[in-house]
């Protein structure tokens, strides 16, 4: 149902529901799925259908903490920025009872400006400024204000009334009293602006900091961000959250963006956090990474993760294969030898553009 929400074509739609399938099925079974779309073919709308689907056809009796947790990554920002606008997009337009959440990990300065406002520590401080106002009693204390101006007000009224009515005890009485709830206004008003204690300050840091990660649907950081402090704290260690945010649950599927564009060490990051479902998405006609010494290149450095698996599953280049692993040493994600998904139709390159490469591929 939630795939609706994206215009996606055939062989889009193909793609998500077979990468949803293996994703979903068989939870305890690694898996790897390889998508390959070159540049314009829709790649970012059909990971947000992707997204989608996982998360919504998982979620149990519309409660959102049901849903399972993605990573996504890819080696840029502006790769991750384009998946988090998208993805941003989408959510505004589902009903907000069970819109999933997201956070962008990473260096601020580095990220577009619309994204910043999903940061962790964007989420971390805006949950902290409400449990500080609560614990202050803010609205009360506000009403409290309010009433008491409206009071301060009217004496102030009545005493140049008094003045101009030639009555100065009264108009002097009136000076007093308005005077006296000046002090109760301005009492109020320091209260508010009084910091909470050191220790209260911390707590209210860390079960805001447990949150916002215990809430987070969605996580997307680059390859080099995917082991930051927060993410080692919760998902590598294994930190426990506090009474607030309850148990973590795991994250279960990565998603890698532009994965035939990084070096295979920086793909392998994020496999440290134990997942068990991979799906790569690149393109390994594409530039791959790059790299300068000679020596890295000679050693096959530059390529990638998605290219070497996808000469495995589709059996082209196993010299290449030979080279760079035992062959005897297929790692147990590969080894379910899932195929090729690839998408095809153009929406951003001009026909004649489009379709050279598309003649040149033909055997």
């Amino acid at each position: 149902g939630s795939a609706d929400l994206l215009e996606l074509n055939k062989v889009q739609k193909r793609s998500m529901v077979s990468m949803a399938r293996a994703c979903l099925s068989e939870p305890s079974n690694p898996k790897v799925c390889l998508m390959q779309g070159p540049p314009g073919t829709g790649k970012s709308s059909t990971i947000t259908g992707l997204v989608l689907q996982i998360l919504y056809s998982r979620m149990e009796g519309g409660q959102r903490h049901t849903m399972p947790r993605i990573l996504i990554v890819a080696p840029s920002n502006v790769a991750v920025d384009e998946l988090a606008v998208k993805l941003m997009a989408t959510r505004s337009s589902l009903p907000e009872s069970i819109r999933f959440r997201l956070i962008r990990l990473g260096i601020e300065k580095a990220m577009k400006e619309e994204v910043k406002k999903y940061t962790f520590d964007a989420n971390v401080e805006r949950i902290i400024k409400m449990d500080t106002r609560q614990m202050k009693a803010a609205e009360t204390l506000e009403q409290d204000q309010k009433t008491k101006q409206m009071v301060a007000n009217q004496i102030f009224e009545e005493k140049i009334a008094a003045e101009s009515a030639g009555n100065s005890d009264l108009a002097t009485k009136l000076h007093r009293d308005w005077k006296e709830k000046m002090k109760q206004i301005n009492k109020i008003k320091d209260e508010l602006k009084k910091p909470i204690d050191s220790k209260a300050q911390r707590d209210l840091r860390k079960s805001a900091e447990d949150r916002t990660m215990a809430g987070a649907d969605v996580i997307l950081s680059t390859l080099s961000s995917s082991l930051s402090r927060e993410i080692d704290q919760y998902f590598v260690q294994g930190v426990g959250t506090g009474r607030s945010a309850g148990a973590m649950r795991p994250i279960t599927v990565c998603i890698m963006d532009e994965a035939s564009q990084c070096v295979e060490p920086e793909a392998l990051i994020p496999l440290k956090l134990g997942f068990n479902k991979l799906v790569m998405v690149g393109d390994h006609k594409q530039l791959p990474a790059t790299v300068t010494s000679m020596k890295a290149k000679n050693l096959d450095y530059q390529q990638s993760l998605f290219g070497r698996l996808f000469s495995f599953l589709t059996g082209g280049g196993s010299n290449q294969v030979e080279t760079t692993s035992s062959a005897g040493n297929t790692p147990p994600m590969v080894a379910s030898r899932c195929p090729v998904l690839r998408l095809d139709m153009q929406y951003r390159m001009h026909k004649e553009i489009a379709d050279w490469p598309a003649r040149l591929d033909k055997p």
